[in-house]
């Protein structure tokens, strides 16, 4: 009688781990012999490599071993004309796979790791006179499944400039992408730089002084701005 409870047994520890895994578990491993030469996972056409590299664990018994490897692309869709892109690529037990992707901007920035390793940043930005940010942004945490696997969580970046038009001087607006800068995480500096525009200001040229934007990462994994610093333009600017 006993023997007949283990085929459950060992079907219900199978169906646990398979939720455990993560999603793309059973992705076939990449090919990354020609990371520096040839598009990897593009949605661009005529693509080529603008920049390419890996960075391996700088942490823990497995420094030095392989983690992260990337490629920023550059091309053309049928519908959005010329654009940029990236592939970051995640490396686990049986080789590499997509971590993230985009194709979204003109312009993608090879990622940086913070200080602790525990932040990664990809910097980017549209086309255009506005330059807008399509910056992605990550952390080193748990994924949730049991606290049992960490993985890079994406941070929302895109609920902060609703989130930061109420601390702004009055009468002063951000027209364009901003600068950010999260290389010293360990150290708590989250932040953006940015000119101010007022109304009657041309495109080209803002009037109203510099911002400091100062964020935080919620517990919902949002970018979200906690404080700002101003600098107005001195009187000969």
């Amino acid at each position: 009688m006993k023997s007949r409870s283990v085929l459950p047994l060992v079907v219900a520890v199978g169906v646990v781990t398979l939720l455990f895994l993560p999603a793309d578990s059973f992705a076939e491993p990449l090919d990354i012999s020609t990371l520096d030469s040839a598009c990897i996972a593009t949605e661009l056409k005529n693509c080529v490599v603008i920049t390419s590299g890996r960075l391996n664990q700088p942490w823990g018994d497995a420094e030095g071993a392989p983690m992260l490897a990337w490629q920023t692309q550059s091309g053309f869709t049928d519908v959005d004309g010329v654009l940029g892109g990236f592939v970051l690529l995640t490396h686990r037990q049986d080789g590499w796979e997509v971590l993230d992707s985009g194709f979204d901007g003109h312009d993608f920035s090879p990622p940086m790791l913070g200080m602790d390793g525990g932040m990664l940043h990809i910097s980017g930005y549209t086309g255009g006179t506005g330059a807008y940010n399509v910056d992605r942004l990550y952390v080193w945490e748990d994924t949730g499944a049991a606290r049992l696997i960490e993985d890079w969580i994406p941070v929302d970046m895109g609920q902060w400039r609703e989130a930061v038009g109420p601390m702004l001087p009055e009468g002063l607006e951000i027209w364009k992408g901003v600068d950010f800068d999260f290389s010293d995480w360990f150290y708590g500096t989250l932040d953006a730089r940015t000119p101010l525009w007022r109304a009657d200001d041309g495109n080209c040229c803002p009037t109203g002084g510099w911002a400091t934007i100062r964020f935080e990462i919620d517990d919902q994994h949002r970018l979200m701005p906690v404080g700002l610093d101003y600098v107005p333009n001195s009187p000969d600017d």
